[in-house]
């Protein structure tokens, strides 16, 4: 009998494994993923893509750890992030050259402002002598000329002065110029804003150019009756090895709770924020706020991932020598930065506290705490909206095309993470003779993301970058687990008929 107790045990040990190597092999597998199809331009090989923010509400990590580029045959092919391995940026603060513009006396633009100046040796502008016997007075000045020739880098901020009596809302538009012919617009109305309100001085006499790259910067003030007496203008640039790819804006997100003097917003998970709009709900509203980050307790047993390089220079700037007075209440909160948030109804429109400047690390939550009760922000509790600048790779293009960009998506209980090839590399691998103080040559590459319905189908369907290769990989995948699990009935089946007869002949044997 002994002998059948040990078949059977066997028998037993055979269904667990073919049970375990089947659910294992399920479990591996139920991950859904999803993918997008690469546009290239260019020969290459190299090519240059920048993610769209979207990416995040849709991957399955915020630090992308599982983006993959793939190439024709479905083949994971390399790439490298860009700028976390280039030359630390560098800032620069100077005083630049302003001119006040003749203009016309119904404030339009000159019909050819490079008809008054001349272009030194350097490359700076010098007015012309009949020119500067038409020059307005700073006071009855309707536009004015920026000189931006001695600018190396791009464009942080401008600080404007203003005579020190001035006082109200002075609403402008910028445009840009490399010629002093063609000019091109800068963003929308902005504002110049020195007020006094319940006691209070509010101003904001800085404005963010976005890394902007020009000779010439043209401000013509919205109402040229109610300009503001300019005094003078310095100018934050940053020298940064690789080109910054435009600032991008989420949606406005609301807060998923608020307490007596704080409330909390869930961020997009993964994104690094360097720009926070904070929109006030009831007119004539202002209050101080600290803003702090909000970071998940990581697992103890979680392996440290790599974060995208937290660079922000306009934050070093304005708040590199300030540290936030508010004090925060747990652990994983970390203080940013404190401001004054305000909407105002004035006699030039309305004034609205500007876009403040974040330091682009990664938070779960951001945090509004209030000096006072959090209805100092108004009845209804304000909506804000967060900017960043998009990651972006360079990858080489192995293979033949169509390339997509693939990537997890949410992950499903009871997945197994294994090892995938196609990891990102070091840029000094990925390029041989990479230098962190050169740009990298690439053409370029563009990715549009599926819509939120063509990503859950995809999902569901768990179909692999490129549909003709996934179709018939997963076919292939799901035949080999229906013929794994078929085997392994069978083999169970033999075991257990084998046990029985070795049953029937233990029991008509005689003692």
């Amino acid at each position: 009998m002994s002998g059948a107790v040990i078949r059977m045990h066997r028998a037993r040990g055979a269904f667990v494994a073919v049970v375990a190597a089947t659910g294992f092999l399920g479990a591996a597998h139920a991950q859904p993923a999803t993918s997008a199809p690469i546009v290239l331009q260019g020969d290459g090989p190299y090519h240059r893509l920048t993610l769209p923010l979207s990416i995040y509400g849709s991957a399955a990590y915020g630090d992308l750890r599982d983006l993959r580029v793939r190439n024709a045959a479905g083949h994971a092919v390399p790439y490298a992030w860009l700028r976390n391995e280039a030359a630390t940026p560098q800032t620069a603060s100077q005083d630049v050259p302003i001119f006040a513009l003749p203009g016309s006396d119904n404030g339009a633009a000159p019909a050819d402002a490079s008809l008054a100046f001349s272009v030194r040796p350097d490359g700076s502008l010098a007015l012309d002598s009949k020119a500067a016997s038409a020059q307005r007075k700073a006071s009855e000045a309707t536009q004015w000329l920026i000189d931006l020739s001695q600018v190396k880098g791009s464009l942080l901020q401008a600080r404007f002065e203003i005579a020190p009596d001035a006082r109200g809302l002075f609403a402008f538009r910028l445009e840009a110029s490399d010629d002093l012919r063609q000019w091109r617009p800068v963003g929308g109305e902005d504002q110049l804003v020195r007020l006094a309100h319940g006691g209070q001085t509010i101003e904001r006499l800085a404005v963010d150019l976005g890394s902007l790259r020009t000779r010439f910067l043209r401000l013509r003030w919205s109402d040229p009756q109610h300009g503001a007496p300019l005094t003078g203008v310095g100018i934050d640039s940053v020298q940064e090895v690789e080109p910054v790819a435009p600032l991008e804006w989420s949606g406005p997100l609301k807060p998923e709770r608020c307490a007596t003097d704080y409330c909390d917003y869930l961020l997009p998970r993964g994104l690094p924020v360097q720009s926070l709009r904070i929109d006030l709900a009831d007119i004539n509203t202002l209050a101080q706020v600290g803003i702090s980050g909000l970071s998940d307790p990581a697992p103890a047993a979680a392996t440290p991932q790599q974060q995208p390089v937290p660079r922000n220079p306009l934050y070093a700037l304005r708040h590199q020598q300030r540290r936030p007075v508010s004090l925060p209440d747990r652990p994983d909160e970390s203080p940013l930065l404190d401001a004054v948030v305000y909407r105002l109804a004035q006699a030039g429109g309305e004034a609205r506290s500007p876009v403040l400047a974040l330091d682009g690390a990664v938070y779960a939550r951001l945090r509004l705490r209030t000096a006072g009760p959090v209805s100092v922000l108004g009845a209804t509790p304000p909506v804000i909206a967060v900017g960043a600048v998009p990651r972006t790779l360079v990858f080489l293009a192995q293979g033949a095309a169509p390339f997509s960009l693939a990537w997890r998506a949410a992950p499903v209980a009871g997945t197994v993470e294994g090892a995938e090839p196609g990891a990102p590399l070091a840029l000094s691998t990925l390029i041989p003779g990479y230098a962190p103080d050169k740009p990298v040559v690439a053409d370029g590459a563009s990715v549009a993301l599926p819509t939120a319905a063509s990503t859950a189908a995809v999902a569901a369907a768990a179909q692999s970058p490129i549909p003709q290769a996934a179709g018939a990989d997963a076919a292939s995948r799901k035949w080999w687990l229906w013929g794994a699990l078929g085997v392994g009935l069978l083999l169970l089946a033999g075991m257990a008929w084998s046990l029985f007869a070795s049953l029937r002949k233990d029991a008509a044997r005689p003692d």
